[in-house]
């Protein structure tokens, strides 16, 4: 039994397996030898010291004086050449001498050296637009494209149905008396109180925390209130002819005047702004009609006009590479034929913050997930794609 020959499979370096004949009263460094003349020849970097043979299914590393017997290695064992990694050494090297050479040296040295590579001026690059703006103008381009497919599928009516309930909900808020007098008492104007009460749903405790975010807005934002009772009043009287792309136009102007009603300015595009030299209300006003981005509210208060720099909760534009890459991708096209996709993208337009939650929902997560990584990827090919520098 002690000179039993057996196969071993010896794996090298770079992989490569090898089946050798040993016998159990061979020794592992007698193995190791024959294994690295075979893999490495006379290869002299290649010195068997330098190397041990590890057991792939023990796990452990075998000790060059014991024989293969001693080790316990079978027949069929997979054995693996590895390099033993050299100890290092502590030389205590102390920090005067670790010390690189200062700037000021390396200048002095360089100074007469020719310079390769001299900056370049760097082309402006317009700052990428807010992201949920952009989310918003993708979602409002999936809703009318969803709701025009819809309108034409054998459920369009049981889906017209629920969305205009969804409309008529809107369109007849229940305000809470009660709740309206305790906070006018508590000395806030009455539009204000109908107003928060409005956006927060009759909560009182929500609708005085709002209150108290939006206490020194100026009295003319009240006008949007109007605007919205009064677009909500036309939306009572919904005519028997109307579709679902027709309620789904109502449902997003809608949202607008809600979105327009809640804006809080960010502050700090307003201490931006502010250091440039433009008054508090004005900039306050630019930030809330080009929705929140800075430098389109910049070229704002610098008088320009452009129709382009208004947040008008607008689709995307068809001309566009986002457009044209979110449009024609599969998985996109076949959410716009889901009702109940529909109903998830105007939630989102209705509560943008709900995105999170929506996200870990199993069945609606994914389609988001590549919404978002779709954008993210051609945001950033088109920002790349802007450098336009020679070398």
């Amino acid at each position: 039994m002690s000179n039993s020959k057996l196969v071993l499979n010896i794996i090298s370096l770079e992989g490569m397996i090898m089946r050798f004949n040993v016998t159990s009263d061979m020794t592992i460094n007698n193995i190791k030898n024959i294994a690295i003349k075979h893999f490495y020849g006379d290869d002299k970097s290649r010195s068997p010291i330098n190397f041990r043979l590890v057991h792939t299914s023990e796990f452990k590393w075998l000790i060059d004086d014991h024989s293969v017997i001693n080790e316990k290695v079978n027949e069929n064992d997979e054995l693996m050449l590895i390099k033993i990694r050299p100890i290092p050494i502590n030389e205590n090297l102390s920090a005067e001498i670790l010390k690189g050479p200062d700037e000021e040296v390396v200048l002095q040295i360089t100074k007469d050296l020719p310079i390769r590579n001299p900056p370049k001026p760097i082309p402006f690059l317009p700052c990428p637009a807010d992201f949920q703006n952009e989310i918003r103008k993708i979602l409002i381009t999936l809703v009318k494209a969803s709701a025009r497919i819809i309108s034409y599928s054998p459920e369009a009516q049981k889906f017209y149905d629920i969305l205009k309930e969804k409309l008529e909900a809107r369109c007849k808020p229940n305000i809470n008396t009660s709740a309206a007098k305790t906070l006018t008492e508590m000395g806030f104007s009455e539009k204000k109180v109908l107003k928060a009460l409005h956006l927060r749903k009759s909560n009182i405790v929500e609708a005085l925390e709002w209150l108290a975010e939006h206490q020194n807005d100026p009295e003319d934002d009240d006008d949007d209130y109007l605007d919205l009772i009064s677009i909500e009043k036309g939306c009572e009287n919904l005519k028997k002819e109307e579709n679902v792309l027709s309620i789904v136009d109502h449902l997003l102007k809608s949202y607008r005047y809600y979105r327009k009603m809640d804006f809080k300015p960010s502050s700090r595009a307003v201490q931006s702004l502010s250091e440039m030299g433009f008054e508090e209300k004005n900039i306050i006003e630019a930030l809330k009609i080009t929705g929140n981005n800075q430098i389109n509210a910049c070229e704002w208060l610098l008088g320009e006009r452009r129709h382009s720099l208004q947040n008008l909760d607008k689709e995307l534009d068809p001309g566009s590479q986002i457009y044209k890459v979110i449009m024609n991708d599969p998985r996109i096209q076949l959410s716009l034929t889901n009702p109940n996709m529909l109903l998830v993208y105007l939630s989102l337009l209705e509560s943008p913050v709900t995105i999170s939650e929506r996200i870990r929902d199993p069945e609606v997560g994914p389609v988001l997930d590549h919404i978002i990584s779709i954008y993210h990827a051609e945001k950033h090919t088109i920002h790349i794609n802007q450098y336009a520098i020679d070398f």
